[in-house]
């Protein structure tokens, strides 16, 4: 198996399809060992073809060993469209981040009902991207807002707040204002945040926010 490149990436895959799972996985791994670089688009193709035999939790294991994040990316890229699996789903958004592919990251965050968001949350904040996107997508998706807030302000990165109001979600004005207030933010930075939103939000909920905190 070591010496892969000598042999026809279609008949190596179809080779595969006759070993056992414990043999497959043993080959998988030596391919690996010997020359990743070189076998990692040949191993992919053939966790891809026979992840449901071999079990993907085992093929996520095995890719994480050697911490290949690039080969995660493009294995649970070519199934979790067709994965409910929450686990699935976090790995790719990690694997992603760890490659770069925040577009991706992104798509998933806003497009899949499958993962676990309080892990996801974490990961993201623990992560420390440079786009803030993902994450602001996974708080407004699932209600996170005043934590989003408390991190962003708390992280200097009051841009992100903006972005949010204004280009995300403008309806959860009041609420953001509400989790300004209470890291102290300053009432002249409030109040040019409220003044620059040009989207819809509801005044009254507004008023609520500011009054429940006797301003």
């Amino acid at each position: 198996v070591v010496h892969t490149h000598m042999l026809n990436p279609e008949w190596l895959v179809n080779y595969f399809g006759r070993l056992s799972v414990d043999d497959c996985l043993e080959c998988l791994k030596a391919m690996l060992q010997a020359n990743i670089r070189q076998n990692l688009q040949v191993v992919v193709q053939i966790a891809t073809k026979y992840h449901e035999q071999l079990g993907t939790e085992k093929l996520i294991d095995l890719f994480e060993s050697f911490k290949s994040y690039e080969g995660l990316f493009y294995f649970l890229g070519s199934i979790v469209n067709f994965s409910q699996e929450p686990d699935v789903h976090f790995k790719y958004i990690q694997a992603a981040c760890k490659t770069g592919q925040i577009k991706e990251v992104e798509r998933i965050c806003r497009e899949s009902n499958c993962y676990d968001s309080e892990r996801v949350k974490n990961f993201l904040k623990e992560a420390k991207l440079t786009d803030q996107l993902p994450l602001i997508i996974v708080c407004d998706r699932f209600n996170y807002v005043h934590d989003l807030v408390l991190y962003l302000y708390r992280n200097n990165l009051m841009k992100n707040i903006e972005i949010y109001v204004q280009r995300v979600n403008s309806g959860r004005l009041p609420v953001v204002v509400g989790g300004l207030l209470d890291v102290d933010c300053s009432e002249d930075s409030i109040k040019q945040l409220i003044l620059s939103v040009r989207g819809n939000f509801n005044v009254d909920e507004l008023v609520e926010e500011v009054e429940k905190r006797n301003r």
